[in-house]
């Protein structure tokens, strides 16, 4: 009879592990996807705001007929 109450309080401890570990788990992936989302700078207004200050520096540097022909950016 004790060792069906050992096994018994094996299993719960292991559930409540499974289950802690799950939920702590969902919580940082859901968080980071939530942070990522707010915080992100990747955004398209961003790169014409970059491809305009490109062009200012350009001109500056190289004079009124300089043009840029393309650009990539390098990661």
């Amino acid at each position: 009879m004790e060792n069906i109450s050992n096994l018994s309080v094996l299993f719960n401890i292991l559930l409540n592990g499974m289950i802690t570990v799950f939920i702590v788990l969902s919580l940082v992936f859901f968080l980071g996807k939530a942070i990522i989302y707010f915080f992100d700078s990747n955004s398209d207004d961003n790169e014409l705001d970059i491809e305009d200050e490109i062009n200012k520096e350009i001109k500056k540097m190289e004079g009124v007929d300089a043009k840029v022909v393309s650009y990539r950016k390098l990661d």
